[in-house]
């Protein structure tokens, strides 16, 4: 699969914003290579906003494979919704509550300050989780709101999506917000 994603990715400018749509057999795999095109073929720091795994678990997937988990700061979004305890690190700033989209502005704001580096990149890991929290249209406009931000500040940006028949008006919608449109779940791109 990595290969097929940097051939996805290699004519991509700067600051470009891709949605990714994959199936659940695909999606850790999916997660896992984009991290490693992102950090070390394009040799980017970045914001690693987790939706689905806490930052231990995350931290520990990405050590497990040779990724350098200082090159990202993470956002965790279900360790303190779920009840889960924090870890002091530096590298990861916690969300309170999913459906809190301005606190969620803010705290991709504050972990794109930190990183001191012109370079670098968003990478959000299930916009799918995403609707579980907030209806169809905020999730939209915040995804809308991101892409404006994204672009304003010229960072390159993966949205990760799984592909589920519930969620095409959606997937649609976000799919004019983006740069490139890869479905990983098909031989095709769209």
């Amino acid at each position: 699969m990595r290969d097929r994603i940097e051939w996805e990715l290699k004519d991509l400018k700067e600051g470009s914003i891709v949605l990714a749509l994959t199936n659940a057999t695909n999606y850790n795999d999916a997660n896992i290579d984009f991290i490693k095109y992102l950090v070390y073929t394009k040799n980017e720091p970045g914001v690693y906003l987790t939706f689905n795994k806490p930052y231990a678990t995350m931290k520990q997937i990405l050590e497990d494979e040779n990724i350098d988990p200082r090159m990202i700061i993470f956002i965790d979004a279900i360790t303190l919704p779920s009840g889960g305890k924090t870890d002091d690190s530096d590298r990861c700033l916690y969300l309170n509550d999913l459906r809190n989209l301005s606190d969620l502005a803010v705290i991709i704001d504050e972990a794109v300050d930190v990183i001191p580096y012109e370079k670098k990149f968003l990478f959000l890991d299930s916009l799918s989780t995403l609707l579980l929290y907030n209806n169809t249209g905020s999730a939209a406009k915040f995804v809308h709101f991101l892409t404006g931000k994204l672009r304003a500040l010229k960072l390159d940006a993966i949205f990760l999506s799984l592909e589920l028949e519930s969620d095409t008006e959606f997937l649609a919608q976000l799919s004019l917000f983006c740069d490139k449109n890869i479905n990983l779940s098909e031989s095709q791109t769209t």
